[in-house]
């Protein structure tokens, strides 16, 4: 009878291991969120989240939105609001994507969708834009070089009249 050496042992060992821990690396799945929050500062929707399971490919998110909407309001340059109705803007199916590379087999990570100003604007001179308000509906989530999960995560329905008015427009 022959005797297996400890190398033969170990080796076959580390090769199960090994094998083990590439068929966990082939189960994307969220450990944390996917959470949203609005910033009422900015009034930006952000979703946050941690997902395991992977090697080192990275992974593309995807956040949608069937419908945004935006109110602006034109102020004097002494934070005056001139006469006149808001500018409202009103976008559908509006997307974005970001791809992020998993570190140690995990991707902790966040993706945002941003107002845009969209043809609103101010008449006359010296005025200056201010985005005072926002609404996000219908907002799915989701992991779509892997598809988790599927279908997409619904998000909530958030909207907010800002803190205080962004005039980076």
């Amino acid at each position: 009878m022959k005797q297996i050496s400890t190398y033969k042992v170990f080796a076959s060992f580390l090769a199960l291991i090994c094998s083990a821990g590439l068929a966990w690396g082939d189960s994307p799945h969220f450990i944390k969120g996917p959470t949203a929050a609005l910033d009422t500062s900015t009034g930006d929707y952000t979703v946050s989240f941690k997902e395991a399971g992977f090697g080192n490919t990275p992974v593309t998110y995807e956040l949608k939105a069937a419908t945004e909407s935006f109110t602006f309001q034109c102020f004097t340059k002494s934070n005056n609001t001139p006469q006149g109705a808001p500018n409202s803007i009103s976008l559908s199916d509006v997307s974005t994507e970001t791809t992020l590379t998993p570190r140690n087999g995990q991707i902790t990570g966040s993706i945002s969708l941003i107002p845009e100003q969209d043809g609103a604007n101010c008449q006359g001179k010296g005025l200056k834009l201010c985005l005072t308000a926002v609404s996000y509906s219908d907002v799915t989530f989701q992991d779509v070089t892997n598809h988790v999960p599927t279908p997409p995560a619904s998000m909530p329905s958030l909207s907010a009249t800002l803190s205080k008015p962004v005039c980076t427009f």
